[in-house]
């Protein structure tokens, strides 16, 4: 990939006199990286959890580290049903409580998701392929295209690779980052290399190369039609700005107008059709979630949150213990690094001078400088209630866009730096202002913290360290631009906030290669053939459910109801308010008779009823599943399984009457 915007000196990775090898490197090392991960099927899940496993006292399998309860949906939720559709072969999941969740996994439901979710089409390979690394080869595909997409978009713009790595490594370290389950990575990751391998063939496409061309426009719109059904407060933050920098990279290129507005229109052609026809074969799951009591309805407006949200990521380095943690959990005290926007903003009034590609560099920092600042109003103080009418923008709320800022100020630092050359007071003046307004950000951000009670334990130490740590890698970065070790360092900092988050977990656990998974895999392909479903429960049960294919009625409400069999269960729809929602867990309490509805929390949707009444108005229902024995004239008891180290009882049902 040729940069069409940067001279030939300051390519650092494409010299004429450079080995062929030496060129190929940044495509080669995060390949083999990603193959050897794959082929020993390590990731970093939490599925080694103890909820997960048959006897916690006797796991099988190797982790290194410990899991956290709060990442359940992650272990609860897609890590199981990304198993099950390797246990299904690829055959569609039977959730008839449920829309499909395909969408929102990442998982083909027809002929274009499976080209689009074409990592997920490969998950039917479990016939053929041992299940860990097929788990592996999902878990790893984003960050695998973000340290290959983000470094080449970053040499196509600046003509140079290390800032597009640190950018990489910062985000994919960031607390925020690592605490959602690399909601940032899948975003980024995908964007970015639909972003470079845009103007990659742009590029192509000015010097006649039109096959390539072709098959490059062709490819990239697809990586861009997956932006959108992830997690969209993300989709929105973080791709716009990708996509309006790299256009504006495409109109600035030194090649004829007509090739310019070809390479637009192809491109907007490509990644417009294949969305559509994503949403069109997707319709019925997509209208399910938007007709949602929540969140369909939900519109978010701009609002203030508290600073020391936005300015506390390097203070996160404490958080592997949850009782550290007040007023809410690690996840949602997790942020990146937002007070890069701050070191920014020195480095632009102190000035610095661009040696390649001005013009280029200049609109694309502006677009992700103006996105930042644009997040950063957003969270910043009260829009009010007419901010809820702006389109996209109203389904970012301000505690997840606090969440996604830090990112684009991340992106918005490296590429700066990646021009800056130090001018007046560039050796001692400007590095020491930077880590001075570096430090006391990260020194307010963990004082406010504590002071706003949600870490108690973050004593004056702690936060004076984080506050010393962050001002001299700032000064390194600033005095030393473009260093390796300097860059080193940075990495260095950020992984100290994040490596004890997420175990390192060889193979899929009990949930392949335990007796228990071993009986529902059994049952789980007797119950696809014959048509018949499950409940349980118990929601390690159910998660367990999900990772064998087992057809259930109980488990994840990921996009919205299936109304025509909620109102099986709940003729008249009195309780609508209570089932139809989106991100829910279906979760069933059995009683001796009766059927009635609750909602304990938001996200829970609970059914306390009778097994006989269930299954009298769900007739599919044949296979219960309780944690203590139950005694009723439909059930007959068929095994006795272990999970969690608990018995779970197993029951057949037989219609009454």
């Amino acid at each position: 990939m040729n940069s069409p915007v940067a001279s030939n000196d300051a390519r650092e990775s494409e010299a004429p006199t450079a080995p062929r090898l030496k060129r190929w490197l940044p495509f080669i090392l995060p390949v083999v990286a990603y193959l050897v991960l794959v082929l020993l099927g390590i990731t970093t899940s939490n599925i080694g959890i103890d909820s997960l496993r048959q006897d916690p006292s006797d796991p099988l399998g190797l982790q290194l580290g410990h899991t956290q309860a709060i990442r359940s949906d992650e272990y609860g939720t897609g890590s199981p049903l990304w198993l099950g559709e390797i246990a299904r072969g690829g055959s569609d999941a039977t959730t008839p409580l449920s829309a499909p969740a395909d969408f929102i996994l990442q998982l083909p439901d027809g002929p274009i998701s499976g080209i689009v979710f074409f990592e997920g089409s490969a998950l039917a390979l479990g016939q053929f392929v041992p299940a860990q690394m097929l788990f592996a080869m999902k878990w790893w595909l984003p960050t695998l295209l973000l340290f290959l997409g983000l470094p080449i978009w970053f040499r196509q713009i600046t003509g140079k690779l290390r800032w597009g790595y640190l950018a990489a490594v910062l985000t994919f370290l960031a607390p925020g980052n690592a605490w959602w389950s690399g909601l940032a990575v899948n975003t980024i990751g995908f964007v970015s290399a639909a972003c470079a391998l845009t103007i990659f063939s742009s590029s192509s496409l000015a010097r006649k190369r039109y096959w390539t061309a072709a098959v490059g426009f062709v490819v990239a719109g697809i990586l861009f039609a997956r932006t959108p059904t992830y997690y969209q407060p993300f989709a929105i933050m973080l791709s716009i700005p990708f996509v309006i920098a790299t256009a504006l990279v495409i109109m600035f290129q030194d090649v004829r107008l007509r090739s310019r507005v070809l390479s637009l229109a192809a491109i907007t052609a490509s990644g417009i059709l294949w969305t559509a026809a994503l949403f069109w074969e997707s319709r019925d799951v997509l209208a399910a979630g938007l007709n949602t009591v929540y969140p369909g309805t939900r519109l978010s407006s701009g609002e203030a949150v508290l600073p020391g949200f936005a300015l506390g990521a390097t203070n996160l380095g404490g958080l592997f213990d949850p009782a550290s943690v007040a007023q809410t959990n690690q996840s949602e005290i997790s942020t990146s690094f937002t007070l890069l926007l701050g070191v920014t903003a020195v480095l632009v009034a102190f000035g610095g001078r661009s040696s390649v590609g001005r013009k280029t560099f200049t609109a694309v920092f502006l677009t992700m400088a103006v996105a930042s600042l644009f997040w950063l109003a957003w969270i910043s103080f009260d829009w009010g209630s007419w901010s809820a009418a702006i389109p996209l923008v109203n389904r970012v709320p301000a505690g997840r866009a606090v969440l996604g800022l830090g990112f684009l100020a991340t992106i918005t630092f490296c590429l700066f730096m990646s021009q800056y050359r130090p001018g007046w007071g560039g050796k001692w003046i400007v590095p020491s202002t930077a880590a001075l307004v570096a430090g006391g950000l990260s020194a307010a951000g963990g004082i406010l913290l504590r002071a706003e009670g949600f870490l108690p334990g973050l004593g004056p130490r702690r936060v004076a360290l984080a506050a010393l740590i962050c001002a001299l890698v700032i000064f390194a970065l600033v005095r030393w631009p473009g260093n390796v070790w300097s860059m080193v360092s940075a990495g260095v900092a950020a992984l100290s906030l994040s490596i004890v988050v997420n175990p390192v977990i060889f193979g899929v656990g009990d949930l392949r290669d335990s007796p228990t998974a071993g009986k529902f895999l059994d049952w789980a392909e007797t119950s696809r053939e014959d048509g018949t479903v499950w409940a349980s429960d118990s929601p390690y049960i159910d998660s367990l459910m999900m990772a064998t294919g087992t057809p259930s009625l109980s488990g994840r409400q990921i996009i919205g109801p299936d109304m025509s069999e909620w109102r099986k269960l709940d003729p008249g729809s009195a309780n609508e308010n209570v089932w139809n929602r989106g991100g829910a867990h279906v979760k069933f309490e059995w009683v001796d008779e009766g059927l009635r509805f609750e909602q304990p929390y938001p996200d829970v949707i609970k059914v306390v009823a009778s097994p006989c009444v269930v299954q009298s108005r769900l007739t599919e229902l044949e296979y219960v599943v309780s944690s203590e024995e139950l005694d009723a004239s439909c059930l007959t008891q068929i095994d006795t399984v272990e999970w969690f180290g608990q018995s779970q009882y197993v029951y057949e049902l037989t219609p009454e009457g």
